[in-house]
C-alpha cells in the first residue's frame, strides 16, 4: 500500500512540475530530459533500496547506496532544473 501512494504522490508532483513548466513556457533540450529522467530513476532506486535494506537490518548497505546512488542522482537532478532556468534567464536578459 505504501508504494501505491508513494506512486500517486509521484505522480501529482510531476504532473504539478510539468505544468508550472509549460505556464513558465521554460524549454528543455532532450539530454536535459535524460538528465531528469535518470535522475527521477536513481531516487527511486535510492529509496527502494535504503526501505529494503533497513527492512533486512542491512543499515550500513542502506546508507551506502544512499550515498553511491544519491549522490550522482542529486548532482543530475540540479543539472537537469539548472540549465533550462539558466538558458531562459540569459534569454531575456
Amino acid at each position: 500500500m505504501w508504494w501505491f501512494l508513494f506512486g500517486l504522490v509521484l505522480g501529482a508532483c510531476l504532473l504539478a512540475l510539468l505544468r508550472w513548466k509549460n505556464v513558465k513556457k521554460i524549454g528543455m533540450t532532450w539530454y536535459e530530459w535524460i538528465m531528469g529522467i535518470a535522475s527521477l530513476i536513481l531516487i527511486l532506486l535510492v529509496i527502494q533500496n535504503f526501505v529494503g535494506s533497513v527492512a533486512e537490518e542491512e543499515t550500513r548497505a542502506a546508507w551506502m547506496g544512499v550515498l553511491f546512488l544519491g549522490i550522482p542522482a542529486v548532482i543530475l537532478g540540479v543539472l537537469a532544473v539548472r540549465l533550462p532556468l539558466q538558458r531562459q534567464l540569459r534569454s531575456k536578459a
